[in-house]
């Protein structure tokens, strides 16, 4: 509702083909470059008419640029993400800057920020104004399950039925004549582990180790054939057998040197480019560490909010740091129906929130062609009340 999903899933494939193609041509360009400035050492000339020189230069300008945007953009996409699902499950229409900063952990400036730049290509449907955000969707009414009466919406996902004491409460909400329902599915019950979590989440446990054994693995190839080249400087028996060896062209000294030489300079590289990659894996494990931790924990919680200083943390981190983890959790996808949140000056995690968009709330069924007030779904004849609105 808050996504604009379709330019969002281009922009994410636009990132990874700039990735790849910016990291492979700073590495070659690069190692390229730095074997010509070697070979022909004190040759300014034959350096800087160098085929090579040119697309170097434009490399080593345009690269770090391109990453840098791939980077903020991969940035941008999570918090979008993780601000869709806080305004997905606001009831009041209206969130403040105060408010998200300390959910977010930036400062007010940061998220006025953020938010302008957010909504020109990704998120959709509210507005900034001096104070805050403008949701386009409005909480129609809140009601208790169990009997049927209607509650504030401060007492919404905080507490029980006034009137009965069930905590099996509902919001109904709408955004541009749409209707879709926020429930609490805790009931007083812990929901199970999967529920928590992103379905490939069990898929990322086992492939990111293999990704950041694969990374190492030629990483430790890479410079073991860097340095067993520079062993090779000034070994008279390989300089022999590689000038009396009819298959490898090399019929001097210097040709042999200079080869040993792109063979260290390349080698160095890719490790070097490499890197990279593997940080990045061990990070994306860190965040499906604490994603396993958290949906463990939450699956055997009975109380819809859960402090954040209460919950578990995957390695031995302070509060702080583990609260940063979890942020990254959500923006990432790996844990799902769970937000953070501040009521009463104290964040938590609010636990089994559902969000059901163009469904029945009672059968699941989709709700098409919904022109009256009270919609009657097709699949259990039930009546949704306040399905559509007039304004």
């Amino acid at each position: 509702m808050y996504l604009k999903e379709k330019q969002i899933k281009n922009i994410k494939i636009k990132n990874v083909i700039l990735a790849v193609l910016a990291i492979i041509n700073l590495i070659f360009t690069v190692s390229w470059e730095l074997y010509l400035v070697i070979r022909y050492w004190g040759d300014t000339f034959t350096i800087m008419h160098a085929k090579a020189t040119p697309e170097f230069f434009f490399w080593i300008i345009v690269g770090p640029i391109i990453l840098a945007h791939v980077l903020r953009s991969r940035n941008r996409i999570g918090n979008a993400y993780f601000y869709s699902g806080y305004f997905e499950g606001d009831l009041d229409g209206f969130v403040t800057y105060g408010e998200l900063a300390d959910v977010m952990g930036i400062s007010e400036k940061k998220v006025r920020s953020e938010l302008g730049l957010l909504i020109r290509f990704y998120m959709k449907n509210y507005t900034c104004n001096k104070d805050g955000v403008e949701l386009a969707s409005k909480t129609a009414k809140c009601e208790c399950l169990s009997c049927g009466a209607r509650i504030e919406k401060k007492l919404f996902f905080t507490g029980e039925c006034p009137y009965c004491g069930s905590s099996d409460l509902r919001a109904k909400v709408l955004t541009d004549n749409r209707f879709y329902s926020i429930s609490n599915e805790l009931k007083g019950q812990p929901k199970g582990y999967d529920y928590y979590t992103d379905k490939k989440l069990g898929v990322r446990k086992v492939l990111f180790p293999i990704l950041m054994g694969l990374s190492l693995f030629v990483i430790a190839i890479m410079l073991l054939m860097g340095f067993e080249a520079i062993g090779n400087f000034g070994n008279e028996q390989y300089y022999h057998d590689l000038i009396l060896n009819p298959d490898k062209h090399l019929q001097s000294r210097e040709l042999i040197t200079y080869d040993l030489i792109e063979t260290v300079i390349t080698c160095f590289f890719v490790a070097g480019g490499l890197v990279p990659v593997l940080i990045n894996r061990i990070k994306r494990m860190n965040y499906v560490g604490t994603a396993d931790v958290n949906a463990h924990y939450y699956s055997r919680c009975k109380t819809p909010f859960i402090k954040i200083g209460d919950l578990p943390s995957y390695r031995p981190v302070g509060t702080k740091k583990n609260t940063s983890l979890i942020r990254q959790t959500l923006k990432k996808g790996y844990l799902r129906n769970c937000t953070i949140e501040k009521h009463k000056g104290i964040l938590e995690v609010a636990l089994a929130k559902k969000i059901v968009k163009d469904r029945c709330p009672f059968c699941d069924g989709a709700i098409t062609g919904a022109v009256h007030k009270d919609y009657v779904c097709r699949y259990c004849g039930n009546v949704i009340m306040d399905a559509v609105v007039k304004k």
